[in-house]
């Protein structure tokens, strides 16, 4: 499964490009699942981080890097940027939730 990930000033960006669902500040993954993260920004770098569930991967313009998520449980994670990336840096937060395959299913439907 991929998930790209866009770092905007001053939020994020989720999308499923398998599922057709583009979320803002929110990402679901299926529990048990490793998940690839597209990660790319247009603007300034940003740093993603999940410090539950990854060490931080920063974003450059122009470039896309990669990692790589898995959750063992079905949990809310928060995440945030961890690189100061302008005045509102600190609205950079967003939520990371972990659930069953069938609940994953259910949200890219609703």
């Amino acid at each position: 499964m991929q998930i790209t990930v866009t770092g905007h000033q001053w939020w994020w960006e989720f999308e499923y490009p398998e599922q057709g669902v583009v979320t803002a500040n929110e990402m679901h993954i299926p529990r048990d699942t490793v998940v690839k993260l597209n990660l790319r920004t247009n603007d300034v770098i940003h740093s993603f981080w999940v410090p539950k569930l990854a060490g931080k991967v920063d974003l450059i313009p122009g470039r896309t890097n990669t990692m790589w998520i898995e959750s063992e449980r079905e949990e809310s994670f928060l995440g945030q940027c961890a690189e100061f990336c302008g005045e509102a840096h600190a609205l950079m937060r967003f939520r990371v939730i972990a659930q069953s395959q069938e609940d994953f299913e259910a949200w890219t439907l609703a």
